[in-house]
């Protein structure tokens, strides 16, 4: 395990996800292989973006805390290349596959969203798909540090999370007031 000071920038160039030069490509990586493809694409000033969040576990042998940062949607990495360029990932041999995000609009919304939420500091975890998750519906946050983004709530583990969600890559949730919603 790398020290938590040794990852990657989740954001290169650091700039909102809007801002990005190019399309957008998701690269399915090999297991293990997302910070690596991160540390290859900045060497290389390729433009990147690697949602992580901070995740807190117990050592089994003295039941103290152990911090590690994760990445969001395990397996993936989205990055933009242009035309014809969209394959030079291939190279570094840590990418299975290449996903073309056919709609450049949606998926820059929603993955604006991830970055806006992780930019503010709001504690993001990954939904695995052991979870019965039932659509839920549709809301707005009107207030707090998430304020503006849409998503649907479910209720996972007895709380009212709020779900985000960027096509081709997944879900992730985040604990949210019901409060500070507002049904679509």
């Amino acid at each position: 395990m790398i020290p938590l000071t040794e990852n990657p920038p989740p954001r290169h160039p650091d700039r909102p996800v809007r801002e990005a030069e190019g399309p957008w490509w998701i690269a399915k990586v090999k297991p293990r292989q997302e910070k690596a493809l991160a540390w290859e694409l900045y060497n290389q000033e390729i433009e990147y973006y690697l949602p992580m969040y901070l995740k807190i576990t117990r050592r089994r042998d003295n039941n103290k805390p152990r911090k590690s940062v994760v990445c969001l949607f395990e397996g993936y990495i989205c990055y933009c290349a242009s035309r014809g360029h969209e394959r030079d990932v291939f190279r570094t041999g840590r990418v299975v596959n290449l996903v073309e995000v056919r709609n450049q609009k949606r998926f820059i919304d929603e993955l604006d969203q991830i970055y806006h939420a992780l930019e503010r500091g709001v504690a993001i975890e990954p939904l695995t798909s052991t979870e019965n998750l039932l659509p839920g519906t549709r809301i707005r946050v009107e207030s707090g540090p998430m304020r503006g983004i849409v998503g649907s709530v479910i209720r996972v583990q007895g709380a009212h999370k709020l779900i985000l969600s960027v096509e081709g890559l997944g879900r992730a949730a985040v604990a949210i007031e019901a409060s500070c919603v507002k049904p679509l």
